[in-house]
């Protein structure tokens, strides 16, 4: 699913057949919006204003939506997913974390956010650019970052996640030829494990895809496959079919076009260029609609 201020598209898994979508119902609040990410059908979206960003989630399949009360400061990084431990299927919930460190958990159920006791984790720097999704897995939200270091150029990479049945951050550690590595980091999602893409010096043209094959075992981190440097410059998007890389990149002198990569035969196909701002993996909804009590319009 593709984005951006005046178009909202949608792409088959092959990316084979392309539908233009209704635009969201609260489309004409939205001057500058951006994805959260994707769960159970649900999108999760923001708009930045003036003073507040405005929070909303939307079932597309039915079309309802709500949206959020205000956080109590203007957030800078968020995270979407959903509380399968509460055995309710749409329990889900928004992180944010603010610039002085601190952050807030929205409930959908209660409707309401309250602070995380320990804030942000210490000395962390998410490192999140706007075409870089946090991925949701196994209740948690993760994103790549840093350790923050002042003195030292060499600052170590790693992944910090958001358990949304606990509430807490944590942190998992990636194997040391990532971690001291310079190089670009990106997290994603394949067949049900957490990977990770590493940019060769930042050139974002070679990558090494590593895969955690047990989550939450450093030690199970897998090298999985090198691709060679290309003469595109792509960043990962995530994985729509085995064997296939969906890719935002530089394709005949457009540097936003949607690629795909094919694993075996080493190439990139170009399949959209001047690409909305946003994409996002979606799929159909598996629950009918976001909660009645918490819907604020429909169609």
């Amino acid at each position: 699913m593709c984005f951006s201020h005046l178009e909202l598209c949608l792409y088959s898994e092959k990316l084979q057949n392309l539908v233009e979508l209704c635009y969201p119902p609260f489309g004409d609040e939205l001057m500058d919006f951006g994805i959260l990410g994707s769960c159970n059908g649900v999108l999760c979206l923001y708009s930045n204003g003036d003073y507040h960003s405005l929070i909303y989630m939307w079932n597309r399949s039915s079309n309802k939506y709500t949206t959020l009360p205000k956080p109590s400061h203007n957030p800078r990084y968020f995270g979407f997913g959903v509380n399968h431990k509460s055995g309710h299927l749409d329990d889900f919930k928004v992180v944010t974390i603010f610039a002085n460190a601190n952050a807030e958990v929205y409930s959908l159920r209660m409707n309401s956010w309250k602070a995380i006791a320990d804030g942000f984790l210490p000395s962390i720097e998410l490192t999140c650019r706007n075409f870089d999704h946090p991925v949701f897995l196994n209740e948690f939200v993760h994103w790549c970052a840093r350790v923050s270091c002042y003195l030292d150029s060499k600052c170590p990479w790693l992944i910090v996640s958001f358990d949304f049945a606990n509430e807490v951050f944590q942190k998992t550690m990636l194997p040391d030829i990532l971690s001291n590595d310079d190089g670009a980091k990106f997290v994603n999602v394949v067949s049900g494990h957490l990977c990770v893409f590493a940019a060769s010096d930042n050139d974002f043209s070679a990558y090494e895809l590593w895969v955690m094959m047990e989550y939450g075992v450093v030690d199970s981190w897998t090298k999985m496959c090198t691709i060679e440097k290309t003469e595109k410059f792509w960043w990962p998007l995530g994985f729509p079919t085995t064997g296939s890389i969906v890719a935002r990149g530089h394709c005949k002198h457009d540097e936003n076009t949607l690629l795909v990569y094919n694993l075996d035969r080493k190439k990139f196909k170009c399949h959209l260029p001047h690409l909305p701002i946003q994409v996002q993996a979606f799929a159909a909804s598996v629950i009918a609609h976001v909660p009645q009590s918490a819907i604020v319009g429909t169609t």
